[in-house]
């Protein structure tokens, strides 16, 4: 095993040689036996994120002490330092297991969505067309090894990352972007109400409702997205605003 993929798995049971495929780059490994697969009598704890697609009937595995079901088709996730092992009768595994690096991983998490310790959910999830075909460029282009299949490679895994932190249950918060998107939404609307308004009397509480924030972040929004406090805006407007409300802050 290269040193790169042993990074990104940790300690793990010794493989006979020849009996696996293995596809990686420095962030993401892909892991596929040749033929069914023993796992009951092996515990696991990797170094970076585990995904498990079975392609055999559903397995029952011990995930630290509860018991969970991995299903037929599905893509079922294991977060780093976190203990699994298949239980029950001891039998064959059909599967495709693939891993990304914990740091590598949790960075695209932290630009993307400002989180820190990326934890999956560990339950079985939808296993599409679409992931599919990722990991199978990616297995291709890591055996063919034309020019630029690093670069390739890269570009998929970058895929794969933001595909996983997009459709598998996880505790990032809302990305970044989506705020920004309803944030600026949202001061669009207050605006929108204060120019059909401009004649009547009205409080930045008023405001701020309108905006569906409270007044303290409505003022703070306010400023970020026009570079101006509520009341230097409404002040500097050619408009007759009635904003005895409306206080500087």
């Amino acid at each position: 095993m290269e040193k790169k993929w042993m990074k990104i798995l940790g300690k793990m049971q010794p493989i006979e040689p020849g009996s696996v495929d293995v596809a990686v780059n420095d962030c993401m490994g892909i892991f596929i036996p040749k033929a069914p697969f023993d796992l009951t009598d092996m515990e696991h704890v990797r170094k970076g994120y585990e995904f498990v697609i079975s392609f055999g009937p559903n397995a029952p595995y011990k995930v630290e002490n509860r018991y969970v079901i991995t299903e037929h088709n599905k893509i079922f996730p294991f977060n780093p330092e976190q203990s699994h092992q298949a239980v029950g009768d001891s039998f064959g595994y059909n599967l495709l297991a693939f891993f990304l690096d914990t740091d590598y991983l949790q960075g695209l998490a932290d630009s993307i969505y400002w989180a820190r310790e990326l934890s999956f959910y560990n339950r079985s999830f939808a296993y599409d067309a679409h992931l599919k075909n990722l990991l199978l460029t990616f297995i291709e282009e890591s055996r063919n090894k034309q020019g630029g299949h690093d670069l390739i490679t890269q570009s998929i895994a970058n895929q794969v990352g933001v595909y996983l932190l997009r459709n598998i249950k996880n505790n990032c918060p809302v990305a970044k972007e989506e705020r920004y998107y309803s944030q600026r939404h949202s001061i669009n609307q207050a605006i929108e109400f204060l120019y059909e308004d401009c004649q009547n009397d009205f409080s930045l509480n008023e405001v701020a409702q309108v905006a569906h924030l409270s007044p303290y972040h409505f003022s703070r929004v306010f400023k970020a997205e026009t570079g101006k406090t509520p009341f230097k805006f409404l002040s500097e407007s050619p408009f007759p605003f009635n904003f005895a409300g409306i206080v500087e802050n």
